[in-house]
């Protein structure tokens, strides 16, 4: 019983999109992207600092996985999770835009 106590919440976030997926397993080749590959191909106006410390700050939504807890260990993002970030930017530029094309119904 004393495991039950030391479990993580258990944070189950919108599914990513096969296709997205998919097509981030293409690009990077595994299920763990490099943050600096993310950085330079998603990017890629931040610099490497900057892009450092909206991800620590919350700026940008992505949680960062290391598989060694070693402060030199390479830093990765899950491809699922960052399919999950741009899926939803995508549903809301989605709404942004019908928004302009309709703001009469939304005012509803």
């Amino acid at each position: 019983m004393s495991q039950a106590n030391n479990q993580r919440e258990l944070r189950l976030p919108a599914a990513p999109r096969a296709q997205t997926v998919e097509l981030l397993f293409r690009t990077f080749g595994d299920v763990l992207a490099p943050v600096e590959q993310v950085r330079e191909r998603y990017f890629q106006k931040l610099s490497d600092d900057n892009f450092t410390r909206a991800l620590r700050e919350l700026r940008i939504l992505l949680p960062v996985t290391r598989l060694d807890p070693s402060a030199k260990a390479g830093r990765f993002i899950d491809i699922r999770h960052l399919a999950i970030f741009i899926d939803t930017q995508a549903e809301a530029a989605d709404v942004e835009l019908a928004e302009k094309i309709n703001p009469t119904e939304q005012e509803d």
